[in-house]
């Protein structure tokens, strides 16, 4: 049984590997975007997840970079946005030295900040506190663990809908830092929603953060699947212009994907190589899209899955 709604387009943003569906996904944004581009790891997801909200409250697009410089896709989109500032997030163990030369030696000269830290959780906290590049203001935090990537991934485009940042913390920790209460203080959160069951992220967690915000609220589900479709009966109402489709089983095409989605309002649903789990089914019926964007090529997503199919 296919699920695509009669009315709908379905169309894919692909490329040979992450660095260039990150780019074509980049160019998606161009109608919009301010001259800033940020730029996170592709061998790792955290760091990305950290901005992808982010950037997308700044209209700006991610880009995904080595740790060894190579940056052909990364020129390419600081180019097209005629870009005043890049913005690197993570350190240099991430974005090595090499890559800031090449970012220096473009004839545009950008402006290069690096917002690191000396682990993902704190890359997380200096990136939302940034004054220039980070949050805006919000009483309202998301937080996700740091520790796997689905429901932080399905948490991004909602985060930025909602105009708030995805915070990232060591999910398997009984309880907040000390560091990440006083965030929670500095920004004032009286509300903070957390995603994924208790496995992923504790009650501990959550019972620091009700302490420190008065509020709290879970999205779960049985898989990271249904995670996904929570996420977005939560905070997507009908009808939809654009649903974009990712993979739930690795992270690197749905980074970029997430600022995407994010700049235009619009979710991000986790799905199977081939299939689609009925939960996400029944999204994608309630919002009826005039688009559906699948993420990623054919080895993450294959071709049956532009007839999306329902998972047996």
């Amino acid at each position: 049984m296919d699920i695509v709604p009669a009315t709908s387009i379905v169309e894919r943003i692909g490329g040979e590997d992450r660095y260039e569906v990150a780019a074509h996904v980049a160019e998606r944004i161009a109608p919009t975007t301010t001259p800033l581009v940020y730029v996170a790891s592709g061998e790792n997801y955290s760091d990305a997840l950290s901005a992808s909200a982010i950037a997308a409250q700044h209209n700006a697009p991610l880009v995904l970079a080595s740790s060894t410089g190579f940056t052909n896709y990364v020129h390419t989109v600081v180019n097209l946005f005629g870009a005043q500032d890049v913005v690197l997030v993570g350190g240099e163990k991430s974005l090595g030295q090499k890559l800031v030369d090449e970012l220096k030696a473009m004839s545009s000269h950008p402006k290069i900040t690096r917002i690191g830290g000396a682990d993902r959780f704190e890359v997380s906290r200096n990136l939302i506190s940034d004054p220039k590049f980070g949050a805006a203001a919000s009483t309202t935090l998301y937080v996700a663990s740091g520790l796997k990537f689905p429901d932080a991934l399905s948490a991004s485009p909602a985060a930025a809908k909602a105009k708030t940042a995805v915070l990232l913390v060591n999910g398997e920790a009984t309880s907040l830092t000390t560091e990440e209460k006083a965030l929670l203080a500095a920004r004032g959160v009286k509300t903070a929603t957390v995603f994924g069951g208790e496995d992923t992220l504790s009650a501990g967690i959550a019972a620091d953060l009700k302490a420190a915000a008065g509020a709290v609220n879970r999205i779960e589900g049985d898989d990271r699947f249904i995670v996904s479709a929570n996420v977005v009966a939560a905070n997507y109402t009908a009808p939809a212009d654009t649903v974009y489709f990712a993979t739930g089983a690795t992270f690197a095409d749905a980074l970029a994907g997430g600022t995407l989605a994010g700049v235009g309002n619009a979710p991000i649903l986790l799905v199977r190589k081939s299939c689609v789990a009925a939960e996400v089914a029944a999204q994608v019926r309630r919002l009826a899209p005039k688009h559906i964007v699948l993420l990623g090529g054919p080895n993450s997503l294959d071709a049956a899955l532009e007839n999306l199919p329902l998972c047996s």
